[in-house]
């Protein structure tokens, strides 16, 4: 026993294993304030500035614990833990909120939500290891969900088996966004096919989104040219869903469904992850946004986050269209292909509901590019996957079968 804790640190745990603890407040002060304390009871403290940010990393590397603001941007403190107690995978991870008494009617919805327990501002002494104590003592990550996956972790094995740290010391400069993509483009799990028409049809729809004058501000040639570029990575992720599940013939289930949508925070990680190693590339912001949030919808029903209307990045309100219409006009093991026309009723029904009114717009003003682009391509059923996929990716695949 030393400090009042059991040996091992952090209530029992492995010194190679202490408690990850998630601070998520938006004042500097109270978030040092806090990440002293969580040190000082032996657990590993974690920062987050606003709502989004905490639910980024609750999905990229679940904490044992979080301690949570109720007054944050972007997303407040009760908004996380609705959508945290909503996720089966998170719904029994314990999380304190931390508010101001006056904001008790709050604090109890917090409650009845689910919340563990209640600290109220000013942080009352030794109030934080008391609950830390609690918490973690009456919690076991291993009942949390049905699933234990972390995508940074598989990320960084992944981004590391990948060799990219050897690629940019042997012949490619330091920062050579060119060659990544080409190393990527080798492991993606994607057809070839597929990746080189989603990427010419978010540079048609970007295009006409600038020409229309409603995204003026915001697309510009560089924007364009860096969507482009990075559209093909917005499945890289898939890397972490097995095979069985990415042939399967039919419908998938519901646990076969939980585990296809960890595939866009785990290649949101991967990107994060090279973009560490190659800080000077900035083109990697937007492939992580796009990749992150393809699947959000634009009434909020999406994932990973249920984010809804402008609060979903441009770039995943975009590629949500080119990627959904490549699959409607693409035939698959559970379904035949669709005409142009059927895959452009069913975009345009989605207007308002699925995607962004402002978006299915611009489709439908180079509408006919798409179908052009779609016919010009290779004829449906002889996609293959990158020539050099299968030939390279062995240890990718061992990984995957890790994850499974």
């Amino acid at each position: 026993m030393k400090d009042g804790l059991p040996k091992g640190g952090a209530f029992g745990m492995s010194v190679s294993r202490q408690a990850r603890v998630l601070i998520v407040d938006d004042h500097d002060t109270n978030r040092l304030l806090l990440r002293e304390q969580v040190t000082m009871s032996g657990c590993t403290p974690v920062l987050a500035s606003d709502g989004l940010e905490a639910l980024h990393e609750i999905h990229a590397s679940a904490p044992d614990m979080v301690i949570l603001d109720l007054m944050l941007p972007r997303l407040d403190g009760e908004s996380v833990l609705r959508k945290v107690r909503a996720n089966p995978e998170f719904n029994r991870m314990p999380i304190v909120v931390i508010s101001a008494l006056a904001e008790r009617a709050r604090v109890k919805r917090c409650i009845d939500l689910g919340a563990a327990d209640f600290i109220p501002k000013p942080f009352p002494p030794n109030a934080i290891e008391g609950r830390l104590q609690h918490c973690l003592s009456n919690h076991s990550p291993d009942g949390w969900g049905p699933d234990l996956f972390r995508a940074r972790e598989f990320a960084c094995e992944m981004v590391s088996s990948l060799g990219l740290l050897c690629l940019a010391t042997k012949g490619a400069p330091c920062g050579s966004s060119s060659a990544v993509l080409e190393l990527l483009a080798r492991f993606n799990p994607e057809t070839r096919c597929h990746l080189e028409r989603t990427s010419g049809f978010c540079r048609v729809l970007t295009a006409q989104l600038a020409r229309s004058g409603s995204f003026a501000s915001v697309i510009d040639d560089t924007f364009i040219e860096d969507f482009s570029r990075t559209a093909s990575l917005h499945d890289i992720g898939k890397l972490a869903v097995p095979d069985s599940i990415l042939s399967k013939p039919g419908a998938l289930d519901a646990e076969e469904h939980r585990i296809m949508r960890r595939h866009v925070t785990v290649g949101a990680e991967i990107l994060r992850e090279i973009y560490r190693r190659f800080p000077n590339e900035t083109l990697f912001e937007m492939a992580i946004d796009l990749t992150l949030y393809h699947h959000e919808r634009w009434d909020g029903l999406g994932y990973p986050f249920g984010l809804s209307g402008q609060a979903i990045p441009l770039v995943g309100r975009v590629m949500a269209i080119a990627d959904v219409y490549d699959a409607l006009r693409s035939e698959r093991s559970y379904k035949a292909a669709f005409s142009h026309e059927k895959s452009r009723d069913i975009i345009l029904e989605g207007s308002g509901k699925q995607f962004d009114p402002a978006v299915v717009a611009g489709f439908l003003a180079c509408e006919r590019e798409f179908e052009s682009l779609f016919g010009n391509d290779a004829p449906i059923g002889a996609e293959t996957a990158h020539p050099s996929a299968r030939r390279e990716i062995s240890v990718a695949r061992q990984l995957r079968m890790t994850a499974s």
